[in-house]
């Protein structure tokens, strides 16, 4: 479990055709992409994997996909979360019956919970499948409010539980649930602007969007910050975390991922889901380039 459950995850895009339906040979691309980048994982079809947006044949064809294509050679951890507990459980079912390493599921999504509520929720999915279990705290949906000795005491009565996915800013709340869950569970970050800070804080690996782009650079500055390098760490963050803002800030990042991954790798991810994406401004190659060098070079 420590061994396979550390460094660094890309949270996988999933290819789509201008249908809207997966681009299964892109989708394949991908995968043998991150095996030959000798990438730790692939955490599948959440949220930069757009799969609370897909109907569950679609997840389910994806799953099957990626988990054959990986063979075995990368672990592949495939999101659940859906609106229904019931459909979460279907999915998790099934990711277990393809031969998926592990599942994690986001808490409810649309409708509000108790506490009481999300952990129940959470219950019956880890129950589901008999796969390692890791909750996605994800803070646009997170309803929980409790402190970080509860928080990971309720985690620890769930079936099948393995870790965690920390999609946060609260490096604090994220260092308190490192510390009293010490080596009982895995814990990732899932913000990829804390990708240094967050090991610091205790995280064994990290999970994001943009290690789909720039994979390499960001393992290299984790591991050497990690292993001691503290000087190393901060300058790759600086400058990843200004190319961070400037996507971001566009309010465009969806297609810029399009084009980073054509430039880049030439694999053709096609557009995303409404409501993702539709107010999108196309980007120009040259400036996707300039970003795509300058963070690469920070690794260097």
């Amino acid at each position: 479990m420590s061994q396979k459950y550390q460094g660094l995850w890309p949270a996988m895009l999933t290819p789509l055709d201008e249908a809207g339906r997966p681009a299964l040979g892109e989708a394949e691309k991908l995968v043998e992409l991150f095996v030959r980048q000798k990438l730790d994982g692939i955490y599948l079809l959440g949220s930069t994997g757009q799969g609370p947006l897909l109907p569950a044949a679609d997840r389910q064809a994806i799953a099957e996909c990626v988990v054959k294509t990986a063979a075995g050679r990368i672990p592949v951890m495939v999101h659940v979360g859906a609106v229904s507990t019931e459909e979460s459980v279907t999915l998790a079912r099934h990711a277990a019956k393809v031969g998926a390493d592990s599942i994690s599921s986001v808490g409810p999504i649309y409708y509000r919970a108790s506490a009481d509520g999300v952990f129940e929720h959470y219950r019956q999915i880890g129950a589901a499948g008999g796969l390692p279990f890791f909750v996605y705290h994800l803070s646009i949906v997170n309803t929980l409010a409790l402190g970080g000795r509860e928080y990971v005491d309720r985690l620890l009565g769930l079936p099948n539980i393995a870790g965690m996915k920390f999609t946060e800013r609260d490096l604090y709340q994220f260092g308190l649930i490192c510390a009293y869950a010490g080596d009982r569970m895995r814990l990732f970050s899932g913000a990829d602007e804390l990708l240094c800070q967050s090991a610091m804080t205790g995280a064994h690996g990290a999970i994001g969007t943009f290690y789909n782009v720039w994979g390499p650079a960001c393992q290299a500055a984790r591991q050497a910050f990690v292993g001691g390098s503290v000087t190393a760490g901060s300058r790759f963050m600086t400058g990843f975390q200004l190319a961070l803002d400037e996507i971001l800030s566009s309010q465009s990042t969806w297609t810029f991922l399009r084009v980073a991954m054509r430039i880049k790798y030439q694999i053709e991810i096609g557009p995303c889901k409404a409501p993702l994406g539709v107010t999108d401004k196309p980007w120009k190659d040259a400036d996707v380039e300039r970003l795509l060098t300058a963070v690469d070079q920070l690794a260097g």
